[in-house]
């Protein structure tokens, strides 16, 4: 009955319809029908939401994807892929139709496989199309992201399939098969009822598509080929540059820029703060003597998210989140009666007890200002991210690593009233601690009302001139983060020097 299409699927897909006997091969025939047209129309509800989508202007425009743009990419991503392993299945389970006896069958075997291919090879078009040329689009769909079991270069590998000569020529030689036996795949098809007329229409639509593309395909594959040549120039250089970003990060990871002995917050002070904290409140922090106080502009140099203790999360109902399930085991393992919190700090995106977070000299609590479904949500995307790489170029637009206060913008923008506005800086988007406590501040400071603000100040401690923290009491919490913000620096002595070429000159002795 002629040759199968040679598109070759993902490994791990088998299938072989000769041995069956033919009640059988009918019943999957009908399944198969039904879920054809499962992918055809998930493929279709997705082309629909490229076509009104605006994301890809409005992050070129602003410079940047917002969480919820990058999760909606990645959802699209999800869908594509989900769509696209099923039609591989349905092409590997019946393009044995040539072994099949019955040529009723065979022919209905045949365009089952046949429209697969095609409605996937059209669809597939269309999206190249629509991200091909949007370089920031293209580079996130690219991107890795554990919180999403993505793997890197998902957009490239589609383009190759696409593009490859291999795959058209198999489609070509199925085309060939079509040309000869349409008469009789028409007769079966108007035979066995509308729903294969309907993939008799999906294949003839599709067909025209494919066969007016093949400049189009020579031209993508010798411009996917030449872009695959220069990463593969670039590689050494990436592999280089991250493999010196975490030499560095090894190296002055915890490195101090004074030679104070040690942090100031002690158990006490712990345990003084830890009656005024909630799952979900935001911790800025600053070390007065770690390197990154001395490097990193502001005062607020990192930043952590406060989950709890096993018995708070349970009671916030935190499991039903399908991020914190997956990692509800390690979370129930914490030790600390103090509870723990997330962070992201070399070399990755953690859980710490929150005694080994707050290593520190200066923290303030910002509770946001959600229900609790929320702060559920907020909590369970920070988990999302559990594992990444730490982000030494500090760029908020990829998601396959993350820096500590892009933590707590991708767990808490346009959730309720909180939206951050990221600051250019050397080039890059980002959000630093002050930044973070400026636009907690400006509302308060403007509103009329107490509880005026997307967040609310519930702490702060500061280690002042005596060399011990002192908790300020919740009339002085704004007036003193306005002083900081206005550049008074608590506990700093007359004289005091914080020179950042003496302190790397230090830490790397």
């Amino acid at each position: 009955m002629g040759q199968a299409p040679e598109i070759r699927p993902p490994q791990g897909l088998s299938g072989e319809i000769a041995p069956l006997a033919e009640a059988e091969l009918e019943s999957r025939l009908r399944t198969g029908l039904l879920t054809l047209r499962e992918i055809v129309a998930g493929l279709d509800r997705l082309e629909d939401r490229l076509n009104r989508s605006g994301i890809p202007e409005s992050a070129t425009q602003r410079g940047y994807f917002t969480p919820d743009e990058d999760d909606r990419v990645r959802q699209g991503v999800l869908a594509y892929r989900n769509c696209r392993l099923a039609a591989y299945e349905m092409i590997l389970r019946f393009r044995d139709y040539a072994a099949v006896e019955n040529r009723d069958l065979g022919y209905r075997c045949f365009l089952l496989a046949f429209g697969a291919a095609l409605a996937l090879y059209a669809k597939s078009l269309r999206i190249i199309a629509f991200a091909e040329h949007v370089p920031m689009l293209r580079a996130k769909i690219n991107e890795p992201d554990l919180k999403y079991d993505l793997e890197a270069g998902f957009f490239d590998d589609v383009l190759a399939g696409y593009s490859s000569l291999a795959n058209y020529k198999s489609l070509s030689k199925a085309g060939v098969f079509w040309q000869f036996h349409r008469r009789a795949i028409r007769t079966c098809t108007q035979r066995h009822g509308a729903d294969w007329v309907w993939l008799l229409d999906l294949a003839r639509h599709h067909r025209h598509v494919v066969r007016r593309r093949l400049l189009h395909v020579l031209l993508k594959r010798l411009r996917h080929d030449w872009r695959a040549f220069g990463q593969s120039l670039l590689s050494p250089l990436r592999s280089a540059r991250h493999g010196l970003e975490r030499l560095l990060g090894e190296r002055f990871a915890g490195s101090r820029a004074s030679g104070k002995p040690a942090f100031t917050f002690t158990r006490q002070t712990l345990e003084t703060l830890r009656p005024l904290l909630r799952p979900g409140d935001v911790l800025l922090m600053r070390s007065d003597s770690r390197l990154t106080a001395a490097l990193l502009p502001g005062f607020w140099t990192h930043a952590a998210l406060f989950l709890g203790t096993s018995s708070e999360m349970q009671a916030l109902g935190l499991r039903s989140s399908p991020y914190a399930a997956r990692h509800w085991d390690k979370l129930m393992e914490d030790g600390s009666a103090l509870g723990q919190a997330i962070e992201a700090l070399f070399p990755c995106v953690r859980l710490n007890p929150l005694e080994k977070c707050l290593e520190a000299d200066h923290l303030v609590v910002l509770r946001p200002q959600l229900p609790s479904a929320e702060i559920v949500a907020a909590l369970g995307e920070a988990l999302g991210h559990l594992g990444k790489p730490y982000d030494f170029e500090f760029d908020f637009n990829a998601t396959s690593r993350v820096v500590c206060t892009e933590l707590i913008y991708r767990s808490f923008h346009h959730r309720g009233p909180i939206s951050f506005v990221l600051t250019k800086r050397l080039g890059r988007f980002t959000l630093s601690g002050d930044d973070i406590l400026a636009q907690v501040l400006d509302p308060l400071i403007q509103g009329t009302e107490p509880a005026a603000g997307p967040f609310q100040p519930v702490a702060l401690a500061l280690t002042r001139g005596d060399g011990r923290p002192h908790l300020a009491q919740p009339e002085r919490i704004l007036p003193l983060l306005s002083r900081i913000r206005g550049g008074w620096r608590p506990g700093r002595r007359r004289g005091e020097q914080n020179s950042v070429v003496s302190a790397v000159v230090r830490a790397s002795s």
